[in-house]
């Protein structure tokens, strides 16, 4: 025994190392350091965060929600849909044509222009509808 403040080992000698006087016991919570060529990637340097720079808010296609609002409402009040129909196609087709600008509301022009066109289509068929049932009447 070279230390003669150091307690003998209860464990003959079998035990964990000791640690010399005065240094702290190593804490089981932390990690092995990585050294370079052990099979340990080598760590990147700390990088701090970018400062915030806001993005560009698009403007909204606002043709192409009117478009879609049309079209909805057009196939909802079915008998009337024959005039909010043309009107909601024609925005829809305003709006597909500044999404191709912008790249903001394609998917809502596509959709009013498409129930825009049935809302036609359901007018169309509602005035025939009514036309053939008003002649069968005596």
């Amino acid at each position: 025994m070279s230390n003669p403040y150091q307690a003998p080992d209860p464990y003959g000698g079998y035990g964990p190392p000791q640690q010399p006087y005065g240094t702290p016991p190593p804490s089981p919570y932390q990690q092995p350091v990585p050294q370079p060529g052990y099979g340990y990637p080598q760590q990147q340097p700390y990088q701090p965060p970018q400062p915030y720079a806001p993005q560009p808010v698009a403007e909204p296609n606002s043709m192409a929600t009117a478009s879609l609002a049309l079209g909805f409402i057009g196939i909802v009040i079915c008998f009337y849909g024959a005039m909010l129909g043309p009107i909601g196609l024609g925005l829809g087709i305003a709006g597909l044509n500044r999404a191709q600008r912008t790249g903001v509301g394609r998917t809502p022009a596509i959709g009013g222009i498409a129930l825009s066109t049935l809302a036609i289509l359901i007018g169309i068929a509602g005035l025939v509808f009514y036309d053939t049932l008003t002649k069968s009447l005596p």
